[in-house]
């Protein structure tokens, strides 16, 4: 069995108590795999009492978090407490993991390493090189049923998009819409059962898209930092006033358009293939659209607030867009419905047609 993984996986690796934001203080409920969890109810002596303490062993078994959200087990100085007692091969499967993520396949097992992370989001916002994938030999593990020409269609569709992605010879803008009417065909091909090869052509659009609407959306989903959505409603707040200083914004910041390819590149690897097997790929295509438009708008608002985007800024907007966005599957769901219900979410409504 083949694992494909992004070529910028390999340059990955904690940067533990180095990390701004550690990923110990987000305020997430930290599920513990039932061998791990054996293993701490198991331990003896001073530490054992705090595993005992501060780990919940009921099924899913998670470590409670201290008053101000963050993981009882990360000591003052930002490092991990089972990680120093017991040695990292006793770390449970989400910590040893994360922020990897990974999806099966027959024969394939395809993966990657995820934005909420902001080692991560630094890596992936500097990548200058076309995307490109390597692979390793592991042993087999079993996945979903799913219909293999339908596979061997995504496959085929997926590559065509990642391609013209990278084809800084067109607009970024433009390539976005394109990708998105051509998905928008491979959905209807889906849905009728004809599987017919399909090209990416550019498509005339005249108007942005309904971005208030968009933003005023997300303020309905299930939010994980308070402080975040604070900012994300002073920036929604200052919309109207400021969308005048979107072209100064581009022209001051060539560079965004290279962050913003490599984060749409990042959604279709991430997701696209999962259409696999429940027969949507538009959802997820326009999740990769929609997030493009809202991240490069609070990239833009940094601008305004600070009259200069440092990298540290970009890197902080997309850890927490993900954070916020990606590790909720409420908002991931919520998103996709809304991809169907909601006019502004359509392709004409993103297009601007």
């Amino acid at each position: 069995m083949k694992l494909r993984l992004p070529n910028y996986y390999k340059q990955f690796h904690c940067i533990a108590n180095e990390c701004k934001e550690n990923c110990c203080t987000a305020g997430w409920e930290i599920d513990i795999d039932t061998k791990s969890a054996n293993f701490y109810n198991s331990i003896s002596g001073k530490f054992g009492d705090k595993l005992h303490t501060h780990i919940n062993f009921n099924t899913p078994s998670h470590f409670i978090l201290d008053n101000n959200n963050k993981c009882p087990f990360l000591n003052s100085d930002n490092l991990c407490e089972i990680y120093i007692n017991l040695g990292k091969d006793c770390l449970c499967e989400i910590c040893t993991e994360h922020p990897r993520y990974y999806e099966w396949f027959d024969g394939v097992k395809e993966g990657g390493i995820g934005l909420c992370c902001e080692e991560v989001a630094r890596i992936i916002l500097s990548q200058t090189e076309p995307f490109s994938t390597y692979e390793v030999e592991i042993p087999y593990e079993d996945c979903d049923e799913y219909d293999t020409n339908v596979f061997s269609y995504l496959i085929n569709a997926r590559a065509k998009i990642l391609s013209y992605l990278n084809d800084d010879t067109r607009h970024f803008d433009s390539r976005i819409h394109d990708v998105l009417w051509y998905c928008y065909t491979i959905q209807q091909n889906l849905d009728s059962e004809l599987l017919d090869d399909e090209e990416i052509f550019s498509v005339s659009t005249s108007t942005r898209p309904n971005l208030l609407a968009i933003l005023n959306f997300f303020l309905t989903l299930e939010h994980n930092d308070a402080n975040w959505i604070i900012w994300f409603k002073n920036c929604i707040n200052n919309y109207s006033n400021s969308l005048d200083k979107m072209e100064d914004f581009e022209k001051d910041n060539p560079d965004v358009f290279q962050y913003l390819k490599n984060i749409s590149i990042y959604f279709i690897w991430r997701y696209f293939l999962k259409g696999v097997f429940d027969g949507e790929v538009l959802s997820k295509v326009k999740l990769m659209v929609v997030s493009i438009a809202v991240i490069k708008f609070l990239l833009f608002c940094k601008w305004l607030e600070n009259g200069v985007l440092s990298f540290e800024d970009c890197i902080w907007v997309v850890k927490k867009y993900s954070e916020e966005v990606e590790y909720s599957d409420d908002n991931l769901i919520a998103l996709a419905e809304a991809s169907y219900d909601e006019e502004f979410f359509s392709v004409e409504g993103l297009l601007g047609t």
